[in-house]
Parts: C-alpha cells; structure tokens; sequence
C-alpha cells in the first residue's frame, strides 16, 4: 500500500496537510496518482468553500482529524 492508497480510506474525513510553505486544512475530497483534493473553509461570506488541489511530492506531513 502506497501513500495515496492508504490517504484514499480517509476520504470525507477532514485533515491538515502540512507542505513546505503552505498549511491546507479541510474535508478530503477525493486522491488521486500523486495529487489529492481538500475542500477549504473560506471565510468570505461570498465564497463559503473552496477546493484545493495538492500535489503529494509537495506534503511534508498529513494528519487526519478527529471525527
């Protein structure tokens, strides 16, 4: 099992994801072949969510929320 396998089981939980210069935390979305996609709270009122795509070479860490 690779990392992208093993982060796929964690889809609709929400987690952070730590990259060199960057810190993105939301509900995973969906994994893909080296990229995964997290929905970021915005708190804009006009745009309540955002979707970010995150290339897994980039993660330094992630760490998966309490439910």
């Amino acid at each position: 099992m690779n990392f992208s396998q093993a982060l796929a089981t964690f889809i609709g939980r929400r987690i952070e994801a730590f990259l060199t210069n960057q810190f993105v935390q939301g509900t995973l979305l969906g994994v893909g072949d080296g990229f995964f996609t997290v929905e970021v709270p915005n708190p804009s009122y006009t745009t309540p969510t955002t979707q970010v795509t995150v290339f897994i070479q980039n993660v330094e860490f992630v760490r998966i929320l309490a439910a």
